[in-house]
């Protein structure tokens, strides 16, 4: 009977030691992956984003090279996230802003800054930089992976404020190329106080705000009224 019990302790040890060595393989397995961003095909949207995107990439040092960028729509369940920048050009932009944007005129200009402002980040290579780590999905601390639809095992790494602001200065200067009017800009930021959206620590609205009418000074007040839109930027 000892022996017995002594042989089947051992082999107790042995699976528990076979199973930490399994489950350690799987985590590197799992770190190893990168997982994609859930994306959702349709062509008619997919088409309408790219001649957007086409037209700021068209005024950028990458003009003549849109065919290197991959834009893809996401349906992302933090609903206040219009884009996503990844690095190698590869740019995810909110399905549900795309079908706005494909029915009103405002939301087709807050489509245009958040592809001027996604554009920037590739182009500026801040995918590149050292990042932000945060792993809560609260709007004030940033954006997690399962705010974009990734596994919550899956550790997302945000841009710092100060690279989102810069982000919003560069994509400013693609809408000047353009001869976009950047008092829109400013009204849809208007439009997002006006819903009493702050932001993020990361995207912080009144900051966003501040920038933009540095670049573009209001005039009167009449020119500065709100864009009325009902989704903020993350």
């Amino acid at each position: 009977m000892v022996k017995a019990t002594r042989r089947t302790t051992s082999c107790s040890r042995h699976s528990l030691a076979a199973c930490a060595i399994s489950l350690v393989c799987l985590l590197l397995i799992s770190c190893s992956i990168a997982p994609n961003i859930p994306v959702i095909a349709d062509d008619r949207l997919e088409h309408l984003v790219r001649d957007e995107a086409s037209q700021i990439v068209g005024v950028t040092e990458d003009a003549g090279q849109f065919d290197r960028y991959h834009i893809l729509l996401s349906d992302f369940p933090r609903r206040d996230i219009l884009g996503m920048s990844i690095g190698n050009r590869r740019i995810y932009i909110s399905y549900a802003l795309a079908k706005l944007a494909a029915n009103s005129p405002g939301y087709s200009w807050l489509l245009r800054q958040t592809l001027a402002h996604e554009i920037a980040h590739e182009i500026m290579g801040h995918a590149n930089h050292k990042q932000v780590t945060l792993n809560s999905s609260t709007p004030g601390r940033g954006v997690s992976g399962s705010d974009i639809g990734l596994p919550w095992m899956v550790r997302y790494r945000n841009y710092s404020a100060e690279i989102e602001l810069q982000a919003d200065l560069e994509g400013m200067k693609y809408w000047a190329k353009l001869h976009w009017d950047c008092r829109i800009w400013v009204r849809i930021l208007k439009g997002f106080q006006k819903r009493n959206y702050s932001g993020d620590i990361l995207h912080p609205t009144t900051e966003r705000l501040k920038q933009a009418l540095s670049v573009c000074p209001a005039t009167t007040d009449q020119e500065h009224q709100p864009v009325d839109v009902g989704l903020g930027p993350a």
